[in-house]
């Protein structure tokens, strides 16, 4: 349902006697009022009454001299594309140099020897990662009736530029004589980080929520922009410069500078009329959520699960078969004959695995936008279909070296083309089902609710996904 159809139409006048001033009673009309101070609650998110001092005189325009506000450019469109891409590139340039700047330089000796530290890096990142997003992701549920969701965003976004410009001072300071205190204070500063992405993710999602549905997309698309363009980058990196300190500060100053401009362009898209005329929601739920008790809340939890579950269930569901194989199986895939492939092993991974996922993710996204088939009811069908991949990535060219199995699928074009196609599909249903699941509520604090649980599950399915990847590799290796 278009948020539109929820804001009454009509106006309503009614002049009462106080002392020597009358007041004007009148319903929030379609076309972006803004709210006065004072904010008179009716008995549905609907029936918004404004209330504000009037002269007895003055006259009260038609609300059919109002022009509907309009997105102008896709204004708020790109903003929110841009919240979309930045919310995880922090994340993403510390995924990206992980492996060359901390585990092969930064956690290892001078002789270049490994050691417990650098071996057990990607691990302990992975967890010290996902389970704090996905704790204020939930946290942040329980304060959405009480919080204000661009303040927050913003909150977070400075915590995330702090735990960068540490991480960037930290770069050329030599580290060997305090391994072990490094990469305690690294994965702290990991939890730190993560915990800040899921209460912007959270926010961001909630707030998108209210808006129509190519807003939701817009974020989502955004996400996995970020996925091609750290891609890109990485290539290049390999192509300019093999120092992993130079990458590093790169990658981290590029994020500082994202995280600076998303800060500003959250400023500056609350003054934007389109904007605003939704975003009002946003004002009346803080109003009305301090009046509300937790018996309250639960009813409204309980009632979004009745509507929303099994969309909850799908994106769950989605996600955590794309992230059982995605990264952890997919990177271990070989070509045949790596000698006589079109691309070097020094690019392979890059660009048959990073760049082929990312660019068809965006692809799915993008067609969302265009086409929304199946429809809400349906669309558990191919979600559960995409179960094929769970059997079928294991048993391609997958660590030939240590297998217990035979390869059953040898050829590598196969391979990229099952990778295309599932990650077109993550793309293209995950936004569907983004959109899908705040619209089975009617009122927007619901809508927003249900934006919000989405992302947990999302993010349950991730860590789900990653979790059982391992039990792949117990299964299938030896």
């Amino acid at each position: 349902m278009d948020i539109s159809n929820s804001l009454s139409q009509s106006r309503t006048i009614s002049n009462q006697e106080t002392g020597s001033e009358e007041f004007e009673s009148v319903t929030k009309n379609d076309y972006g009022l803004e709210l006065d101070s004072e904010i008179q609650e009716t008995s549905t998110i609907s029936d918004v009454t404004l209330v504000k001092p009037i002269r007895s005189a003055e006259v009260i325009e038609s609300p059919t001299k109002f022009e509907k506000p309009r997105d102008r450019l896709n204004i708020v469109f790109f903003i929110f594309f841009f919240f979309g891409c930045s919310s995880l590139v922090a994340w993403n340039m510390f995924i990206t140099v992980s492996f060359d700047y901390y585990e092969a330089f930064k956690l290892q000796t001078s002789d270049g020897k490994s050691n417990w530290y650098s071996q057990n890096f990607q691990n302990a990142m992975t967890i010290c990662a996902q389970l704090p997003s996905a704790i204020f992701c939930i946290l942040s549920i329980f304060k959405d009736l009480r919080g204000n969701l661009p303040f927050r965003m913003q909150c977070s976004l400075l915590i995330s530029g702090t735990v960068l410009l540490i991480t960037m001072t930290l770069i050329y300071v030599e580290t060997e004589s305090w391994i072990p205190i490094f990469f305690v204070f690294t994965l702290f500063t990991v939890v730190v980080l993560n915990a800040a992405i899921g209460v912007f993710q959270n926010a961001m999602f909630g707030l998108v929520s209210t808006f129509p549905f190519k807003y939701t997309n817009a974020v989502i698309i955004g996400q996995n922009f970020n996925g091609i363009l750290i891609t890109l980058l990485s290539i290049s990196s390999k192509l300019v410069s093999n120092n992993s300190q130079i990458s590093a500060m790169i990658f981290f100053g590029i994020a500082v500078l994202m995280i600076l401009a998303c800060i500003l362009l959250l400023m500056l898209v609350q003054k934007n009329e389109f904007y605003r005329r939704f975003g009002v929601l946003d004002k009346i739920n803080s109003q009305r959520s301090i009046q509300e008790n937790d018996q309250n809340f639960w009813q409204k939890i309980g009632h979004v699960f009745k509507k929303a579950g099994w969309q909850f269930f799908n994106i769950f569901w989605l996600f955590f078969v794309t992230l059982s194989i995605y990264p952890n199986i997919t990177v271990y895939i070989r070509p045949k004959d790596p000698e006589s492939f079109f691309i070097s092993e020094k690019f392979y991974l890059d660009v048959v695995t990073f760049l082929n996922f990312n660019f068809f993710a965006f692809l799915g996204n993008l067609a969302a936008n265009y086409v929304k088939f199946p429809g809400p009811k349906y669309i558990i069908i191919p979600v559960l279909l995409r179960f094929w991949f769970i059997f079928y990535f294991p048993f391609c060219n997958y660590n030939p070296e240590f297998r217990r199995f035979d390869v059953f699928f040898e050829s590598t074009w196969l391979f990229i083309a099952n990778l295309a196609f599932m990650s077109w599909t993550s793309g293209y249903l995950s936004s569907l089902i983004m959109m899908y699941a705040p619209r089975t509520c009617s009122d927007p604090q619901l809508q927003r609710l249900a934006g919000m649980i989405s992302l947990v599950f999302l993010l349950l399915g991730i860590m789900s996904g990653l979790c059982f990847s391992w039990i792949i590799k117990l299964i299938v290796l030896n």
